[in-house]
């Protein structure tokens, strides 16, 4: 199911972070919102998670957000919370407490734990403290926290900022496999060239307003995509015909 989001407006206070926001998401597909530090995209999410109050409306599945507390969402913040005195694998077993219970998980569980674990290549670290782990390590017991919910929906906020490219490439992989299982992916991301690599689906945001959403094909190639970077990115194209997104190297102003 689609989620539709119509004449979405967000304030902090004085300050509108979101404006007038209208889109549709296609669900079972990978949506990812890009544009410069302060364009409301996390904001966005957690309006999407019903986390924020807005005006306007945003449906999923028909039913409006805040109103609907059966939805199996899972959520990946950029900066988490870090629980004291809990193991990787007791975080990770959190993200099957929604379905049974915290305490009360089936073998089966447990065992899809243990597979969660060695996507995200946590498994031999799973008896660690997760107020020990390194930003890149929190980062992947985050997102296999997220993995073990089964979640319709994932939103994912910066989901590979802390990561090497190996792991990064790894773990979007893994995420990627959610859409086989029908789950709708929805990320923020800086890197525009992994966006263009995963996603199907591309909003570009800037101050709060949605300059375009389309096909990551048609908006990587966009003017839209440069305006909102004030024209300081480059798009250039592998003989694959895979994208790459590049900062432009200002020359220095002679004096």
């Amino acid at each position: 199911m689609s989620i539709v989001i119509t004449d979405l407006t967000l304030r902090y206070g004085q300050k509108v972070v979101l404006d007038d926001i209208s889109l549709e998401i296609v669900g079972q597909r990978w949506t990812c919102l890009v544009g410069p530090n302060g364009a409301g995209k996390t904001s966005f999410l957690r309006a999407l998670l019903g986390m924020a109050p807005y005006t306007g409306s945003i449906k999923d599945g028909g039913i409006e957000v805040f109103q609907n507390h059966k939805r199996n969402v899972a959520f990946v913040p950029q900066h988490p919370q870090i629980p004291q005195g809990m193991s990787v694998a007791e975080y990770v077993m959190l993200g099957r407490s929604k379905r049974e219970g915290w305490g009360n998980e089936s073998l089966a569980s447990r065992s899809y734990v243990r597979k969660v674990l060695e996507e995200t290549y946590l498994f031999g670290m799973q008896g660690n403290l997760v107020s020990q782990l390194s930003g890149g390590e929190m980062q992947r017991a985050l997102i296999a926290r997220a993995l073990a919910q089964e979640p319709e929906l994932i939103l994912l906020d910066e989901p590979t900022s802390a990561l090497d490219l190996h792991h990064q490439i790894s773990v979007l992989n893994n995420i990627e496999l959610l859409k086989e299982e029908g789950v709708t992916i929805i990320s923020t991301m800086h890197d525009i060239t992994l966006a263009a690599m995963f996603a199907e689906q591309i909003v570009i945001m800037k101050e709060g307003r949605v300059l375009l959403t389309g096909s990551s094909q048609d908006v990587i190639h966009s003017t839209e995509l440069k305006q909102a970077f004030d024209n300081r990115i480059d798009v250039h194209t592998l003989d694959s015909g895979r994208p790459v997104i590049v900062a432009s190297k200002r020359e220095r102003e002679e004096k």
